[in-house]
C-alpha cells in the first residue's frame, strides 16, 4: 500500500496520540464516576452500570459504520465527524438533566470514540506502511495513559462528576481544527480485477482479536478475585500494575517491532503470554506473572493491525472495522463462560481458564502465520 507523498506522517502520529489519550480517558471515567452518578440521579448499582453498556454499544456502532463512512467521505471528513460526535456526547453527559439523556450521551460519545479509534489506527497503518507496527504500538500506549488520567480527573473534581466529561468534550473540540488541517492519506479502493477478500484469513483475524481482547480483559476482570484470598486488600492494586505493564510493553514494542516482521512479533508475544499465564497458577508469584502477561500481550493488538493491512493492502478500510468490532464483542462472549467456571470450581481455576484463552489465541496466530506466508 503506497503512502502518498503529501501525507504528513509526523502530524498523523501526533494526532493519533491525542485521539487515543482522549478515548482512553473517556472509557476509564465511567466506573470511578458511578457513586456520583448514582447520587445525582437517584439510581441503583444495576441502573448506573447501564451507562457502560451504552458506551460500548455506541462504540460498536461507530466501528461498524466506520468502513462505509471512510469509503464514502475519506479520512478527514470522518475524523471531523467523529470528533464532533464525541464532543456532543461527552458534553451531553456532563450537562444532562436526566438519566436518559446521560445514556444518550454515552451512546454518542461511544460512537465518536469508535469512529476515532478505527480512523486513527487506519491512518497510522496506511501512512507508515509497510513498517507501521512501531507507530501503532506507540499510539496504543497513549490509550493506556489516558486510562490512567481519566480516574485521576474524577478524583480531582469529586464530588462533581461533570468536569471530567467536559474536559473530554473540550479535547474533542480541539481535535476539529487540528483534523481539518492534517494531510490525510487517500482511502484505498480495490482496483478492477483485484483479488476477492480471503474470507478464511479474515475469519482467522476475527478469532485472533476475539481471543486477544478476551484474554486482556479477562485478566483485569478476574485477577483480583484470584489474588484476594492470598493477598487481601492489596490484590486490587496488582491490576493497576497489569495495566501499567501493557502501557510499558507497547512503548518497548515500538523499537522491537521495527526489527521483526509483524506476524513474528505477534507469534512471539502470544507464546510468551501463554508461558507467563501458566506461571500465574502459583499464587505467591502470580502478581509478577500477571505483569509479565501484560508485557507480553501489549504488542498484539496494534501489531496485528499492521499485519492485517499487510495481508489486505487494498481492503484495509473494509476489513479493519470488522476485526475491531469483533474485538469489542470478545469479552461479552467469553466473560459469562469464565464466570460459570469460577462459580462452579472456585477462584483457583481462574489462571486455567485464562490460559485456555491464551492457548486459543496462540493456536489462531500459528494458523494465520502459515495461512498468510508470503503476503506479510
Amino acid at each position: 500500500m503506497a503512502t502518498p507523498k503529501t501525507v504528513s506522517r509526523q502530524a498523523i502520529l501526533w494526532l493519533s496520540f491525542a485521539v487515543f489519550l482522549l478515548i482512553g480517558a473517556l472509557q476509564a471515567l465511567y466506573g470511578p464516576s458511578f457513586p456520583m452518578l448514582r447520587e445525582r440521579f437517584g439510581i441503583g448499582v444495576e441502573a448506573v452500570s447501564i451507562v457502560v453498556s451504552a458506551q460500548f454499544l455506541g462504540s460498536f456502532l461507530g466501528i461498524v459504520v466506520s468502513g462505509f463512512l471512510l469509503r464514502a467521505l475519506g479520512y478527514k471528513c470522518v475524523l471531523l465527524t467523529a470528533a464532533g460526535v464525541l464532543a456532543v456526547g461527552a458534553g451531553s453527559i456532563a450537562l444532562a438533566p436526566t438519566w436518559v439523556l446521560v445514556l444518550a450521551g454515552a451512546v454518542l460519545g461511544g460512537a465518536g470514540a469508535g469512529l476515532l479509534n478505527v480512523t486513527s489506527n487506519l491512518m497510522v497503518a496506511v501512512a507508515f506502511s509497510p513498517k507501521a507496527a512501531p507507530a501503532l504500538n506507540l499510539s496504543s500506549a497513549l490509550f493506556g495513559v489516558g486510562a490512567v488520567v481519566g480516574p485521576l480527573l474524577v478524583t480531582a473534581f469529586e464530588p462533581r462528576f461533570a468536569p471530567p466529561f467536559l474536559f473530554i468534550a473540550l479535547g474533542a473540540l480541539v481535535l476539529l481544527p487540528w483534523a481539518a488541517t492534517i494531510r490525510a492519506p487517500e482511502v484505498a479502493l480495490p482496483e478492477l480485477g483485484a483479488a476477492p477478500v480471503a474470507w478464511t484469513s479474515l475469519a482467522g483475524f476475527v478469532l485472533l482479536y476475539v481471543f486477544y481482547v478476551s484474554a486482556e480483559v479477562g485478566v483485569t476482570s478476574w485477577e483480583t478475585e484470584f489474588l484476594t484470598p492470598h493477598f487481601g486488600a492489596r490484590a486490587a492494586a496488582f491490576t493497576s500494575l497489569y495495566w501499567l505493564a501493557i502501557v510499558v510493553g507497547r512503548v518497548l514494542a515500538a523499537p522491537i517491532s521495527s526489527r521483526l516482521k509483524s506476524h513474528s512479533m505477534v507469534l512471539y508475544s502470544a507464546g510468551a503470554a501463554l508461558v507467563f499465564m501458566l506461571a500465574a497458577h502459583r499464587v505467591e508469584s502470580a502478581p509478577l506473572a500477571f505483569v509479565l502477561v501484560g508485557l507480553s500481550l501489549a504488542p498484539i493488538f496494534p501489531t496485528t493491525l499492521a499485519w492485517l493491512t499487510e495481508v489486505f493492502p487494498q481492503r484495509a478500510e473494509q476489513v479493519t472495522p470488522v476485526v475491531v468490532a469483533a474485538a469489542n464483542l470478545g469479552p461479552a462472549l467469553t466473560a459469562p463462560l469464565i464466570g460459570r467456571v469460577v462459580q462452579a470450581d472456585g477462584p483457583q481455576v481462574i489462571p486455567t481458564a485464562l490460559s485456555g484463552l491464551v492457548l486459543l489465541l496462540l493456536l489462531t496466530v500459528v494458523w494465520l502465520w502459515f495461512r498468510t506466508r508470503g503476503r506479510a
